[in-house]
């Protein structure tokens, strides 16, 4: 019995939607720092599982810009780990300005 699997129309479906999500989880990743405010999106990020990788994230705070990721939010403390140093350092949530995710 000889069965040749060339071009059957499931496999190629397959492959098309497999595409056409990882196109629309670009376009979400792309809007989600607009579609939410600065406090939506910290909340976004401090939810997290601790095993995923965290985003590079430019913050403004008190009209200073910082690039890093976010370690860590208790109440209204926000904890930063700056993008070029290895020490976490601690923020108030009411001096935060803006919040754009740069990378994933």
């Amino acid at each position: 019995m000889d069965v040749k699997k060339v071009g059957l129309p499931c496999t190629v479906g397959k492959q098309t939607i497999h595409h056409t999500l990882k196109r629309q989880i670009i376009v979400n990743e792309k809007n989600i720092s607009t579609s939410y405010t600065a406090e939506e999106l910290v909340e976004l990020l401090s939810r997290l599982p601790a095993f995923a990788p965290k985003p590079v994230c430019k913050f403004i705070i008190n009209d200073r810009i910082l690039f890093g990721k976010l370690e860590q939010k208790k109440e209204s403390r926000l904890f930063i780990r700056h993008k070029f140093g290895k020490k976490v350092l601690q923020y108030q949530m009411e001096q935060l300005q803006s919040v754009d995710i740069l990378k994933y």
